[in-house]
């Protein structure tokens, strides 16, 4: 009786555990794309960890080099990663959102990188709740594609590669 007690116990408190670790308890105004997984380059697919969920998928021509770049809205834990800045003496235990850009560059970049699709830059954590992503219009004189970042009350930022890493257009 006691064992089974105990087996009782230690299930009832590895259910909730295994539950957030798949992101059950992720705020409910978040908007699930159910088919951004499918869309997701096998090439990306093999870079991204176990125990991210990604949100949203999308393929604006962030840098305006005439290639799609495969943008993911993602959720994981932790805001950085193995590594993280000096100042930074222990990462988070929880999920935040993040933004991760990625190019394939074929073999034919300037940079040297090998072919096939490499990350471009991924944020740290988001300090603006993201339902949703969706490619905007082009940014003035730039010919690069806006990312628009909808929050859950509907209001829309816009945001752009204007040197390196996003930064906020309107």
């Amino acid at each position: 009786m006691a064992a089974a007690l105990a087996a009782l116990l230690i299930l009832a408190a590895a259910v909730p555990a295994l539950l957030y670790l798949r992101g059950a308890f992720l705020p409910r105004w978040a908007v699930w794309d159910k088919g951004a997984e499918g869309r997701i380059p096998e090439g990306v697919k093999a870079k991204l960890e176990d125990g991210w969920l990604v949100q949203d998928t999308l393929f604006p021509d962030i840098d305006g080099d005439g290639i799609p770049e495969c943008v993911l809205l993602v959720w994981k834990r932790g805001s950085y990663g193995k590594r993280r800045p000096t100042w930074v003496e222990k990462d988070e235990k929880g999920f935040s959102q993040h933004i991760f850009i990625y190019k394939d560059y074929g073999g034919n970049d300037e940079k040297d990188y090998p072919e096939g699709w490499h990350p471009l830059w991924m944020s740290s954590k988001l300090y603006i709740d993201a339902a949703k992503i969706t490619e905007g219009d082009e940014i003035p004189g730039t010919g690069r594609k806006s990312l628009d970042i909808i929050s859950p009350d509907g209001s829309v930022t816009r945001w752009g590669w204007l040197t390196w890493g996003l930064t906020r257009v309107e």
